[in-house]
């Protein structure tokens, strides 16, 4: 009896110990895993993130990272060895990357042998080059539990593939993102006879072959997925799909696939559910009788052929799919009014987009799609009243799109009434209308999530059915005119709101709360509508987790509220171009901690802008512009380091620059335009070397920029307009490679035009007017517009990317929740006489070069007449001389050009005629001579005072008339030629005449002086005054010969 007792125990004892997971593992296996960290890695030099790190820090080996064992035997059945090598900081980066020193390596596959209950086996992301000679993966055909094998991520070469054969347990085999290269021959995986998953994805593959011909594999019967997608596969037969039995999923996306593709080769796959093409070139689909073979593909439920060039209209190759439950089509070419009979036999179709092509029609027989959920039909050209479609009548559909469109909806949603099932649906870009249908009274079926009808027209109230919505999260109702005050209603009955926008609404009146706390909505965007009077100063309690509050281009009036400051999730606040006064509240920098974006400019807010602390570690854009701020700028904006963009500008603000501006790491857009700025630039301006735009222009600034711009290595804009600064152009200013506007005019900057400037070739805009300049104007410098750049990019691409990654629409992110200050900085240049600011796109198109009002002088270089591509070129007010290069015709794109104020002299080149967008044109005040241009064209527009001040310039418009012309001869003009003609003075007979003339007055002179002793002497003593006079003159002012020049001043 005892010993039955004990028994029982005994056999209790194992049963419980059996239960009990083991956390040990075998000390051989222990031992052959630490031999694996040794062999790949050393020890003492690992990279962040390796899960060789925990290794041999506990006794127990199941514990280590990577390692799984199993629960019951206590053997290791998994390793997974994921980045073992880990990151390293890359010093010449200064971010994370893998270590290049360490180089590939190659593996000792024997390592693993020690395993053999091995299931699954993951060296993904590790640098493998290769197999050390015989030590390869036909190792381990002895491991026959080993299932899974995971060699992603590495650089085999297609010398591996022969290593697989004795490997006859492998279920699972991904080798994706390799260096597999050219034709594979698919013979290398037929002794892998239990293979159920290939990857082969991400490589450089260009086709599958045999090594017997064209057949198929043999022994692949069980593979069920073969991924192939992101290679360069360009046959088109896919004649190595034969004999793939029981393949169910396979992806040829991202390949080289063109033409036509026969689908007969897809006749042995009865099994596929999933096929993926999109991303190729694929036209049509065909067969030699028909795609009525595609019977046999009876069980395919997903097809993808989004960006493709399919362009069958008709899709009959869909005739006979009749699983088919999901459709992708978007992105090709599929055009017109289609007949899609072989779409409306796919009942048991659930989603269909067709988005992205040009289609205008839908088919009569959608009704027919009874289990149709989500349907994409956006950015088409479908148009006409949306009541007349069959949308409708899909009484089963979720998610409908219709964006981007010609649709006329109206604003009840009355046609969507009856869709029970509706919760999303997207008419953004469309054409809103006030309904006239008498929906008024009638309640919708739908309960909707997600409401985006950012479209634009005339929508008359606030529709009724959004009364009746209780489950609304998202809601934008943009850019419709709706007559009505702010919705606090619509929070009030739909607590879930997460997103409300209601941006260029025409909204009127106050903005009134909801009666409760609003906890779920954390977007909030009214701006540009015409809502007046305070912003609610109990606005943080309602909306305590706002993120995003966008209250911008109203009539708010009244001062900030400090209860904002209650909103700590609060990452964007703009208030700017309302009317708020009084003082920034100080709990915004100490309260709202998650802060990203301030935008509170063109305003009349006071008071010194200096706040005590600073706490906002997370702030990136701080835009004050258009106020009333004096004071310094705080030392405690230093304490952003995470600050990229400040705009002060617009301000009183005085002091001086301070020194941790160019220590700000994170800064890039940096604008203290307009405010009462003082001293010079400090020395370290730009030692963080990110930032881009500056802008400094109408302060009071001055001292040398030698040095001040020393590191601005990634400056795009540069402003110093309208200052004092002296000195000469820095030469170091042509390491300034990116540097596309160059703004120093009006300042008192004095010497030659630096060369380096000829090595900015991304230059756009040049003004230096307004200065001290002195020299011959560069003939090198070739300013071009942003535009203009780019299209000679296009034109001349560099690089082999595949001609798919730029077809169809580029990835949308998301919009910056903080509007890009660039977009709305204005930049001033003079233009047409006039200075213009320009701003926004227009600052793409534009390039110039103005260097008026200064001291240079020489012939202007012919050179400028090859800057095809100028808006604007000023040279006027200047010392120039020479004649006007007829190289200037070749300025196609000119309007407008300024050579007035100086001494130029010669005839205006004819050419100048061709100049068709020529809108502001003066050569006033020179020495021009001949006949003015011919009234046709742009040159009829010009007045007299574009060519006065020229005594030797006649021709309309001027009142001086060309009393000869030069007529014309066949024959050149030879030496002895006794006639000098230029059409407005005959030389010979001025110069007989003068000279008799001449000789006629000193006879009179003589004979008077002869006959008369007295004036005689006071004629001999005026002459000698006279030379007296002139001798001290020369000596008085002989080292300045400038005067003796003809000067206009410059106004």
């Amino acid at each position: 009896m005892g010993l039955n007792r004990f028994s029982l125990a005994v056999v209790v004892m194992m049963m419980i110990n059996a239960m009990l997971p083991l956390e040990g593992c075998l000390e051989e296996e222990r031992i052959a895993l630490l031999q694996i960290k040794t062999s790949m890695v050393d020890p003492n030099h690992m990279g962040f993130g390796s899960p060789l790190l925990s290794w041999g820090e506990d006794a127990l080996c199941c514990n280590w990272a990577g390692v799984t064992c199993d629960s019951i035997t206590g053997r290791v059945i998994v390793i997974f060895l994921y980045n073992a090598r880990g990151w390293f900081i890359d010093p010449s980066k200064g971010v994370w990357d893998r270590n290049a020193s360490m180089g590939d390596w190659y593996l000792n596959a024997t390592m693993f042998l020690p395993f053999q209950e091995l299931n699954i086996l993951g060296l993904s992301n590790n640098d493998i080059a290769g197999c050390v000679p015989n030590e390869g993966f036909e190792r381990l055909s002895r491991l026959t539990k080993l299932e899974s094998l995971y060699l992603g991520l590495n650089n085999f070469n297609n010398s591996i593939l022969s290593s697989f054969k004795g490997l006859s347990s492998l279920k699972h085999l991904y080798l994706e993102s390799n260096q597999l290269k050219g034709s594979i021959d698919i013979k290398e995986f037929d002794s892998l006879s239990k293979l159920q998953e290939l990857d082969l994805s991400r490589n450089e593959i260009q086709n599958l072959v045999t090594s017997t011909g064209s057949g198929g594999p043999s022994r692949l019967n069980k593979l069920e997925t073969l991924d192939l997608s992101s290679n360069k596969i360009n046959d088109s037969t896919l004649s190595f799909l034969e004999g793939l039995s029981s393949l169910k999923h396979l992806y040829l996306n991202n390949n080289q696939l063109k033409g036509s593709i026969n689908m007969k080769e897809f006749d042995s796959l009865s099994m596929l559910v999933e096929l993926r093409l999109g991303g190729n070139e694929i036209q049509n689909f065909a067969t030699s009788t028909g795609f009525e073979r595609s019977l046999r593909l009876n069980k395919l439920e997903i097809l993808e052929l989004s960006f493709n060039k399919i362009n069958d209209s008709t899709l009959s190759f869909l005739e006979g799919l009749s699983s088919l439950k999901h459709l992708n089509l978007d992105n090709n070419q599929l055009k017109g009014s289609i007949d899609m009979k072989g779409l409306c036999e796919l009942k048991q179709l659930q989603e269909l987009d067709i988005s992205y092509n040009d289609l205008n029609g839908l088919p009569s027989c959608l009704t027919n799609l009874n289990n149709l959920q989500v349907l994409d039909i956006s950015f088409n050209n479908f148009s006409g009243n949306i009541s007349l479609s069959r949308i409708g009548s899909l009484t089963s559909i979720r998610d409908l799109k219709l964006s981007d469109n010609h649709f006329q909806i109206p604003i009840s949603l009355g046609p969507f009434f009856n869709l029970s099932n509706l919760k999303n649906l997207n008419g953004d870009h469309n054409e809103i209308y006030e309904s006239t249908e008498l929906v008024h009274n009638l309640i919708p079926r739908f309960q909707l999530q997600r409401l985006s009808l950012a479209c634009h027209g005339f929508g008359g109230t606030f529709p009724k059915f959004l009364y009746y919505q209780h489950d609304l999260q998202f809601v934008d109702l943009s850019h419709i005119k709706i007559i009505g005050e702010f919705p606090s209603w619509l929070l009030q009955n739909n607590t879930k709101l997460e997103a409300l926008y209601l941006v260029n609404s025409s909204l009127s009146g106050s903005l009134q709360l909801p009666n409760d706390s609003h906890v779920n909505l954390s977007r909030l965007d009214i701006s540009r509508n015409h809502i007046q009077n305070q912003i609610p100063t109990k606005i943080g309690a309602y909306f305590p987790w706002l993120e995003f509050l966008n209250l911008s281009r109203n009539y708010f009036s009244g001062s900030i509220p400090s209860s904002i400051s209650n909103m700590s999730s609060l990452g964007v606040l703009d208030l700017s171009n309302n009317g708020l006064s009084g003082n920034i509240p100080e709990q915004l920098v100490e309260g709202c901690l998650s802060l990203r974006g301030l935008v509170l400019s063109n305003n009349h807010l006071k008071g010194q802008f200096f706040w005590r602390s600073f706490n906002l570690a997370y702030l990136t854009d701080l835009i004050l512009s258009g106020n009333q701020l004096t004071g310094i700028l705080p030392n405690s904006l230093s304490n952003g380091s995470r600050l990229e963009a400040l705009d002060v500008s617009l301000n009183n603000l005085s002091g001086k620059i301070p020194r941790w501006i160019g220590y700000m790491s994170s800064l890039q857009y940096l604008d203290l335009s307009e405010n009462n700025l003082y001293g010079s630039l400090p020395s370290s301006f730009c030692s963080s070397r990110t930032m881009t735009e500056v802008y400094l222009s109408k302060n009071k600034l001055e001292g040398s920029l030698i040095g001040a711009l020393d590191g601005c290595l990634s400056l795009n804009r540069l402003d110093l307009s309208h200052n004092y600064f002296g000195g000469g152009i820095p030469e170091s200013i042509g390491s300034l490679l990116e540097l596309s506007f160059l703004l120093l005019g009006y300042n008192n900057l004095e010497g030659k035009i630096p060369s380096q400037l000829c090595k900015l070739e991304k230059l756009s805009l040049i003004d230096l007017s307004h200065n001290h300049l002195f020299g011959h104007i560069l003939p090198c410098l070739q300013p071009t517009s942003k535009w203009q750049r780019e299209r000679e990019t296009s034109l001349n691409p560099s690089g082999n990317s595949l001609g798919r990654e730029n077809r169809g629409p580029q990835i949308v992110f998301p919009v910056p929740a903080v509007e890009d200050p660039s977009m709305n900085k204005s930049v001033e240049f003079t233009t047409k006489s006039i200075s213009y600011s320009f701003k926004g796109i227009i600052l793409k198109y534009i390039s110039g070069i103005d260097l008026s009002c200064n001291n240079l002088t020489g012939e202007i270089p012919v050179e400028l007449g090859n800057l095809s591509n100028i808006q604007v070129l000023n040279l006027s007010h200047n010392s120039l001389t020479g004649p006007i290069p007829p190289t200037f015709s070749n300025l196609k794109e000119i309007e407008s050009l300024d050579l007035s104020y100086n001494n130029l002299n010669g005839e205006i080149p004819r050419q100048l005629l061709d100049l068709y967008f020529l809108s502001a044109f003066s050569v006033a005040h020179n020495n021009l001579s001949g006949k003015t241009p011919e009234m046709v064209a742009q040159f009829s527009t010009f007045n007299k005072s574009c060519y006065e001040g020229n005594p030797l310039l006649c021709g309309p418009p001027l009142a001086r008339n060309c009393t000869r012309a030069l007529p014309p001869s066949p024959l050149p003009r030879s030496q002895t030629h006794k006639k000098e003609e230029n059409g407005v003075i005959d030389m010979e007979a001025f110069i007989v005449t003068f000279s008799v003339a001449y000789i006629m007055v000193l006879l009179t002179i003589g004979s008077v002086l002869y006959i008369n002793p007295r004036w005689r002497r006071a004629w001999f003593y005026f002459i000698g005054e006279s030379i007296n006079n002139c001798y001290y003159f020369l000596v008085d002012n002989l080292p300045v010969p400038a005067r003796f020049r003809r000067f206009q001043p410059c106004v």
